[in-house]
């Protein structure tokens, strides 16, 4: 899919190229709102292929592999924490895609271990493509568009996204969050492109 070799069609990656994201690297990230953030990978070759072949290419089985990711995230950093909170997917996505990106990544994860999803967060409105977007205008376009569809089950949650690129979606989602009464949160990422 990355490389152009020809792979098992179980897999998604070619040895080399899964090789090449093995690690992880799992690098701090800044973000306002949020207690700590992590990454597993950049958002960078082969990750970021992989990434847009699951959000873009018609590539939902990938799900699996990005939940084994998370999973060995929150094993390191948030081990005793068990609610984790999706990002939500726009409307607009989730009709382009046919399934909620996060979502279907935390559901792989739940079958693997004890740990409760809490899809509170709900988006309104139209949105952009946040991977259209120059930064000020991606915090302009999240601006306000969060809420919660009920109270959060916990004041300590991981928020999951799959990529953080300005931060300004998380950042808006943990806004939300600490307005419900969450006072920690966690935010893990498959990959990052902020610096």
């Amino acid at each position: 899919m990355v490389c152009e070799r020809e792979i098992d069609p179980n897999d998604y990656l070619c040895k080399d190229c899964l090789t090449s994201i093995r690690g992880p690297i799992m690098a701090p990230v800044e973000v306002l709102n949020i207690d700590s953030a992590h990454s597993y990978w950049k958002y960078e070759s082969p990750m970021k292929e992989l990434i847009r072949a699951y959000k873009f290419g018609d590539r939902p089985g990938v799900a699996r592999l990005f939940a084994k990711i998370v999973f060995e995230m929150i094993d390191v950093f948030a081990p005793s924490t068990d609610v984790i909170v999706p990002v939500p997917t726009s409307l607009q996505a989730f009709i382009r895609r046919g399934f909620d990106t996060n979502l279907r990544i935390l559901r792989h994860l739940a079958r693997t271990i004890d740990i409760k999803i809490d899809n509170v967060l709900s988006i309104s409105g139209k949105t952009v493509p946040q991977s259209t977007l120059k930064m000020q205008d991606r915090i302009d376009n999240v601006r306000d568009k969060f809420f919660l569809r009920k109270k959060p089950r916990s004041t300590s949650v991981i928020l999951f996204d799959d990529v953080v690129t300005s931060g300004a979606t998380a950042s808006q989602c943990a806004r939300v969050l600490r307005e419900g009464g969450v006072k920690e949160i966690t935010l893990l990422a498959i990959a990052s492109a902020k610096k």
